[in-house]
């Protein structure tokens, strides 16, 4: 073989070992790209799912609160879900005449492996796990003068579950129920209970008990499972607002 001949062979392996080469660095590259690409868009969605739930969150406190009737939300569920949930339940009790369970229903937005949860008024944040962060409080309070407890039940009007892209929320204040007092005096009034409790049973239980924690003025019973305290009150005052949610694609 000449020496032209060994120049050949030698850039052709060359040649082919640079094509090789800049073939495996472009298909890293796209698989790479494409999966950080999936990643951000999967971080998009969920920061998505987060707002619309907080905007249905914030429509369902003005329900609470008696600013609005009905409340609606237009929400992208970017291939989530979107679903009227049952089974966390409330006990409140005050007095040895009052002791009240709530079924109170819920949504849950769920994308991916991540779930925004609403229930009792509060918003809760899930993962995949099962690990829940409260991301809004309920419309509870505990101070020196009273305890306030506004519990809202949610309700399907007729689907219990829509996915896919866009879909329009009604929340419709159907009721709203003055639990406690029984009386305007005496005997089970206002003035009558000097404490109230609350029981939540949730799977998002950690999170209630870190939210009681936090509050400030709640205590953990010590006789009663998931119960909070709210003791040496001059008043007590248990509201329940009954909201049904219907679903428009």
């Amino acid at each position: 073989m000449t020496g032209m001949d060994d120049r050949a062979v030698r850039n052709l392996i060359g040649f082919t070992l640079t094509f090789s080469i800049i073939v495996v660095s472009v298909g890293l590259t796209a698989t790479l790209g494409t999966q950080q690409l999936d990643a951000v868009s999967q971080s998009e969605r969920v920061e998505n799912a987060r707002a619309g739930s907080e905007q249905l969150a914030n429509s369902l406190e003005r329900l609470q609160q008696q600013r609005s009737v009905v409340a609606t939300s237009e929400l992208d569920l970017a291939e989530g879900t979107l679903t009227v949930t049952d089974g966390t339940t409330m006990t409140v009790r005050t007095t040895d005449n009052f002791n009240r369970t709530v079924s109170t229903g819920g949504l849950a937005y769920r994308i991916g492996d991540t779930t925004f949860d609403y229930e009792a008024g509060a918003l809760f944040r899930t993962d995949a796990r099962g690990n829940a962060v409260m991301l809004a409080p309920p419309t509870m309070s505990c101070t020196d003068e009273r305890a306030v407890v506004s519990v809202v039940r949610v309700t399907p009007r007729s689907a219990t579950q829509f996915g896919g892209r866009e879909v329009t929320v009604t929340a419709t204040a159907e009721s709203q129920e003055l639990l406690y007092p029984l009386n305007r005096t005496g005997r089970d009034s206002a003035g009558d209970a000097e404490e109230a409790n609350v029981t939540v049973t949730s799977p998002r239980a950690d999170a209630w008990a870190q939210h009681f924690e936090d509050t400030g003025n709640w205590t953990e019973s010590a006789t009663l499972e998931d119960t909070y305290v709210c003791d040496a009150v001059d008043a007590v005052y248990i509201r329940q607002t009954n909201v049904t949610i219907g679903f428009r694609g």
